[in-house]
């Protein structure tokens, strides 16, 4: 009988201490991942961007937020030049120092965007390492910017002869008297605005090593349409809308909520 008590205390005593043991471990593993998920709360990011497209280039700029761990809203700013897919440079043969001018061109046209976006995470990098691939979305305010190209023009004068600055005119100017291509900012002072609005959506490749940083290529298109429609080439329509294909590469930051 004393044998069994003293058994069945040993037995109590034994269950007692595999339980506080297998408390203080689940507290250690839950804290520990408590660490980790803490680690990666990312809720602020920025990137500056640099892009080409089927009809120019630019540079932007993104600030946003990550309110869960797979979305992320944020606000952008970019600002691109977009070319004719009809304009050809030429340059003057019978003229020595001649420059290269695009033959037809009314305005260099610019675009200044400001917008609203939205990115879903379609493919989470894994923890050893990876790529993280989001979709985008983002539409806003695109203002467009016409500035009147000038061209150097050759008179004759009874002392020979004289080159001048003047607004491109397809009515009296032509490949035998334009001798290149004139000052761009004579031009900036009647520049023309057009007011719309843009659409853009890609997808991004998220390559950076740590979490903290970024490193980004995406691919995608966008629209822009402004008002009144731009011509940019003489005897050609003026266009409703300019789309293009891009590519983009972005550098930035992550933060987290008291950084």
């Amino acid at each position: 009988m004393i044998v069994s008590i003293v058994t069945s205390k040993k037995s109590i005593r034994g269950a007692y201490f595999s339980m506080l043991l297998l408390f203080l471990c689940s507290t250690v593993a839950a804290q520990e991942r408590g660490e980790a998920e803490i680690h990666k709360v990312i809720v602020k990011e920025w990137n500056v961007t640099a892009f080409l497209n089927s009809s120019g280039g630019g540079v932007g700029f993104q600030h946003g937020r990550t309110p869960t761990y797979y979305d992320k809203h944020f606000w952008e700013l970019d600002f691109l030049y977009s070319t004719h897919i009809k304009a050809v440079r030429a340059r003057n043969p019978y003229f020595s120092g001649a420059t290269a001018y695009s033959y037809g061109k009314l305005c260099d046209l610019f675009f200044l965007r400001g917008g609203y976006g939205y990115q879903r995470t379609i493919h989470q990098r894994p923890y050893w390492g990876g790529v993280r691939i989001r979709y985008t979305l983002s539409a806003g305010a695109s203002l467009g910017f016409a500035i009147p190209v000038y061209l150097y023009i050759y008179y004759i004068t009874d002392g020979g002869y004289k080159q001048v600055a003047e607004r491109y005119d397809p009515e009296i100017h032509n490949i035998d008297n334009i001798v290149g291509r004139g000052p761009f900012l004579k031009g900036i002072g009647k520049t023309k605005l057009h007011p719309g609005f843009y659409f853009k959506t890609g997808i991004n490749f998220d390559f950076s090593k740590k979490e903290e940083t970024m490193h980004i290529l995406e691919i995608g298109a966008s629209v822009d349409m402004v008002f009144p429609f731009v011509q940019q080439m003489a005897y050609k329509k003026a266009k409703p809308l300019f789309l293009c294909a891009y590519i983009a590469y972005s550098f930035g930051q992550r933060k987290g909520n008291y950084e």
